[in-house]
């Protein structure tokens, strides 16, 4: 696809990512948040009328074919399409970064006959590229390598908490950062 066959997505600011964040073969996951299938009338949002999750899914999720679309666009692009949920109108993609930077490239642009249908990408620029890539500059800015305090014991975290709090671990230790652990 060229360049003129992506689009911006509807709303929000999109930072560029940093050149070595955008190169990383790190697997990341992101959020698609789709259109809904029809409007939410006044009555259920500012009323007293009230639907189950199952009906409110099926009347106001995405559209099972927008997914579809979805998944079939991402997927001829290479990009992994994981579970979808209807009823929060979301659909999981991971790929490594680089892959990710090289399909949606590095504003997350999206492809065009997705212009509509996707109304957010969640979840790219806020995860662990963006704090390595501010480390990284913290180590080559100061004159003695920065310290990484975490400031909590590891029983405090989620198991989810506790694999990213791992690998941003490693990847400090790998750019000289040293890190102080709570003590027990």
């Amino acid at each position: 696809m060229s360049e003129s066959e992506f689009v911006a997505p509807p709303g929000g600011v999109r930072r560029e990512l940093p050149r070595a964040a955008a190169s990383s073969r790190r697997r990341v996951t992101v959020t698609l948040v789709l259109r809904r299938r029809s409007s939410i009338p006044d009555q259920l949002s500012a009323g007293p009328d009230t639907l189950g999750r199952e009906l409110f899914a099926e009347r106001y999720g995405a559209d099972p074919v927008d997914v579809e679309i979805v998944r079939t666009a991402l997927e001829k692009l290479g990009l992994e399409v994981g579970g979808s949920d209807l009823g929060t109108r979301s659909v999981v993609v991971s790929a490594q970064v680089r892959t990710l930077v090289r399909v949606l490239g590095t504003r997350l642009w999206i492809p065009a006959e997705l212009d509509g249908i996707v109304l957010a990408v969640l979840g790219f620029d806020d995860g662990p590229g963006e704090l390595l890539a501010a480390l990284a500059a913290a180590v080559h800015a100061e004159p003695t390598p920065p310290v990484l305090d975490v400031g909590v014991a590891d029983e405090d975290w989620t198991e989810q908490e506790r694999a990213v709090l791992a690998e941003l671990l490693a990847d400090a230790a790998a750019l000289g950062i040293k890190v102080v652990r709570p003590r027990r």
